[in-house]
């Protein structure tokens, strides 16, 4: 008997449960003979008894353990072939059903649920080790484990095209059913998740009828109305709603299933990440698996046309179902996973002659990128034509932006099965022929899809989504009436979304820049970088808001608009004031980088901040009183020894933080009267660094291991100050510090107004050195950044998806956990 074995039958039979006893002893004793024992693919009395008792996914997940999965997958890998291959074969089943019409029959429905909540258990154990051959054998290999016994199921079984070793595919009629010999069970098993999630009768009811001839094709990159879940991003929000009541809840179940099998990073090193991705990824993301375009559009709709609030009132949060948020919350995190996932150029071929990802193709054909880098157009994709005229287009086909077609080029056009495809737009190549064998592993569509939003109308409905997500977070905080507004829980996920739309996606951040209302915006990001300040736990959050404020301080049309006074309440740290949104920027960061400035760890922060604060400075016209005594105070902090030489490195906060002095004195002197004041007051700061020296030598203590390697010399001094940008800031010190220091002592001027009121009425024109140009930095992207979003991302969904234990956390290699 195998370990644990025993306790089988006694905890299946346990009265009381949420599923009848009898299912739960059949469907324990069902798994305990796969653990035992061979089980032969063709024996039907067995598979329908696992498949139709009805079971919770409660149910499954405490009686099929991670150590049994293991033990399947190490000591009965044939078993686990032949149960992957009856759930992919139950789903195929489940399709034909629904495709027929009608409402599901409750067997089917029982199988279809056990399916998804099956695979949701064991898929994240299968992930566990990637080097596994006989793994990568049962689910990417054409065939699995050899055994001539056919498979009589898949995605031909329920009438749909199938992708197997020759790349060939079914038609949408009666095609050859995949055999044994030749099916991938992970495309298989991807393909009927991404069915489910459209399926009629199970997650849909489709606006038009979708029977027989009607149903058509699954589409993969064409947005099908009829069957997207809301209107909103890539389909107009005026279609009809459709009734998502009995759906939800399936619907929650299906996407947790993709985000189990998508969850394959966390348990590879970032090295082995970056070198060698997740199977699952590379499939999934590749554009081949069916409703890609539907679900890419269904997601988004679904997260940003939400209202947390529930119409702006008191308690309106109570007329927003439960289900529905918990509906959000999931897409949203799948939505995150999908765009975060940047495939390498180079093709993986660790799977051999049974590649996961690229597919033999017949002789003379070739593969071609949908690209839409040149001609920039605000289309989903580009239209098939019948034939070799532009204007004979076949309105019901698209491929895709950033999809990858197969076919053969024929006088400036590519064959694509029985339509064509043009190299060329408008003189805009829009095909790119791609390498084949070794070559790339292909484009992210759902990145590629991101990247082309482009409508105002879809853009404006995304800025205003994220703003109500993350607008609840401090607004839940300052109401009168307790709990009147409800902080939702995915606020990491959807900065980090708002994060990759702005990074990815030009045209998303000129439109919010440029037309939208950014402030809106910062509020929420200004109050989580606060609030995550201090919270270990919140570390990544910290960053991301920080790596947000960056990107868009680097707009000019962003820096302009924080000119607008800020006359509402929000729940910080800071001074009260009265002033702009610049203010509540400058205060709020001051508050952040000088609690940070002790601790070393902190100083690339301690940088990205200040690189903010230096963006904004040339043109903010006015800083509250406030702002200017702590701006200034923190340049005195950091000009200090004790801070300037403690790395090789510390010094570029001051110089951005002279920058941003330098910047005010050149651009806005006559706004900033307030500030220019301050500076006086503290010129002995600006007139030190003119003369840094440095520090003495102490005697020999105790360093800590960076420190001890490294010095400050007299070259690296010379090189940090030719950086500081003092030379405006000291011609104005030398100009206008005697002449007030002379008004005060003729006048007898002791009011701090009056000599306000002297230096607004004071030009420095002819006296201030020519303005130097305006420099704005911004975030580069690196592998370094983009590894860090994906542990930090992966890191969110493992302690946000433990509700079902999905995942063992001793398994986990990509982020650290703490118990």
């Amino acid at each position: 008997c195998t370990p644990g074995a025993s306790s089988w039958r006694s905890r299946a039979r346990t009265p009381g449960r949420m599923g009848n006893s009898d299912s739960h002893a059949a469907f324990a004793d069902g798994v305990k003979r796969l653990l035992d024992g061979d089980v032969a693919e063709d024996e039907r009395a067995f598979w329908s008894t696992l498949f139709t008792a009805p079971m919770s996914a409660e149910d499954i997940f405490e009686i099929v353990s991670p150590d049994h999965v293991r033990q399947l997958r190490s000591t009965r890998p044939r078993n686990l072939q032949a149960l992957l291959r009856r759930i992919v074969l139950e789903m195929a089943e489940v399709c034909k059903a629904a495709d027929a019409g009608g409402s599901l029959p409750a067997p089917l429905h029982t199988s279809a649920n056990t399916s998804v909540r099956l695979l949701t258990r064991l898929v994240p154990f299968l992930l566990e080790d990637k080097e596994d051959q006989v793994l990568t054998t049962i689910l990417w290999k054409p065939g699995g484990l050899q055994d001539d016994t056919p498979f009589e199921g898949g995605a031909a079984a329920a009438g749909q095209p199938t992708t197997n070793g020759s790349g060939k595919s079914g038609s949408n009629d009666e095609a050859e059913l995949p055999r044994a010999d030749t099916m991938i069970v992970g495309h298989e098993i991807l393909y009927h998740i991404n069915r489910f999630l459209f399926l009629p009768g199970y997650t849909i009811k489709p606006r038009i009828a979708m029977v027989g001839k009607e149903r058509g094709p699954v589409p993969t990159h064409r947005v099908d109305d009829r069957v997207v879940w809301k209107g909103g991003v890539g389909v107009a929000s005026q279609i009809s709603n459709m009734p998502a009541a009995g759906f939800t809840g399936t619907r929650i179940e299906v996407l947790r299933c993709v985000l189990a099998c998508l969850s394959g990073p966390l348990f590879q090193t970032a090295e082995d990440y970056q070198r060698d991705p997740s199977n699952w990824l590379l499939r999934f993301t590749s554009g081949d698996v069916a409703h890609t375009a539907n679900l890419f559009c269904s997601l988004m709709s679904t997260v940003f046309t939400y209202d947390p609030v529930g119409w702006g009132l008191p308690y309106g949060s109570l007329f927003s179902r439960e289900l529905e948020e918990e509906l959000v919350d999931i897409a949203l995190q799948v939505l995150c996973v999908f765009v975060d996932f940047n495939p390498e150029q180079e093709q993986n071929s660790s799977v051999g002659a049974g590649n996961v990802v690229y597919v033999k193709m017949e002789d003379g054909d070739a593969e071609y990128l949908v690209d839409n880098s040149e001609l920039q157009a605000a289309s989903h994709g580009l239209g098939y034509r019948r034939s070799m005229r532009l204007d004979d287009v076949d309105t019901a086909r698209t491929a895709l932006w950033g999809s990858v077609v197969r076919g053969r080029e024929e006088n400036g056009w590519v064959s694509v099965g029985s339509r064509y495809l043009p190299l060329e737009l408008h003189g805009k190549r829009v095909l790119t022929l791609r390498r084949s064998g070794g070559g790339p592993k292909g484009r992210n569509v759902y990145r590629y899809m991101l990247q082309n939003i482009q409508r105002d109308v879809e853009i404006d409905l995304i800025f205003a989504g994220v703003v109500r997500m993350l607008s609840t977070v401090y607004k839940a905080n300052q109401t009168l009436l307790p709990n009147a507004v409800r902080s939702v829980h995915y606020f990491q996920e959807a900065l980090v979304l708002l994060w990759h739309l702005l990074t990815l996606n030009s045209g998303f951040t000129k439109r919010v820049v440029e037309d939208l209302d950014t402030n809106a915006v910062v509020l929420p990001i200004l109050y989580l970088l606060q609030q995550s300040q201090n919270a270990p736990h919140l570390v990544g959050l910290l960053h991301t808001a920080s790596f947000v404020l960056l990107v868009l301080s680097s707009e000019r049309s962003f820096s302009v608009r924080l000119n607008k006074r800020f006359e509402g309440k929000i729940p910080l740290r800071i001074p009260a004031f009265q002033g702009s949104h610049a203010d509540l920027v400058a205060l709020t960061l001051h508050q952040v980088i000088s609690e940070s400035l002790p601790q070393q760890q902190n100083d690339a922060l301690v940088e990205m901040l200040l690189t903010v604060l230096c963006n904004i400075s040339p043109y903010i016209k006015v800083f509250a009183p406030e702002s200017c005594l702590k701006l200034l105070g923190l340049i005195e902090r950091c000009a200090r020894p004790g801070y300037l030489f403690r790395s090789a490195f510390t010094h570029h906060g001051l110089v951005f933080l002279v920058e941003m002095i330098n910047n005010i004195v050149q651009y806005q002197f006559e706004g900033n009267a307030m500030l220019i004041y301050s500076v006086l007051r503290q010129k002995e700061v600006f007139q030190n660094l003119a003369e840094l020296k440095l520090p003495a030598p102490k005697a020999e203590q105790k360093l800590d291991d960076e420190a001890a390697h490294w010095a400050p010399t007299a070259e690296w001094l010379e090189t940090v100050k030719t950086k500081l940008p003092l030379q405006a800031i000291l011609c104005f010190i030398e100009f206008m510090a005697p002449k007030l220091e002379g008004l005060c002592k003729m006048n007898d001027v002791t009011d701090q107004d009056e000599v306000l009121a002297f230096l607004r009425n004071t030009t420095m024109v002819g006296i201030l050195p020519v303005p130097h140009p305006i420099v704005i930095r911004t975030y580069q992207a690196s592998s370094y950044t983009s590894m860090w979003f994906t542990s930090y991302l992966w890191g969110v969904i493992f302690t946000r998806s433990q509700k079902l234990p999905l995942y063992d956390w001793k398994k986990v290699r990509l982020v650290m956990i703490n118990q």
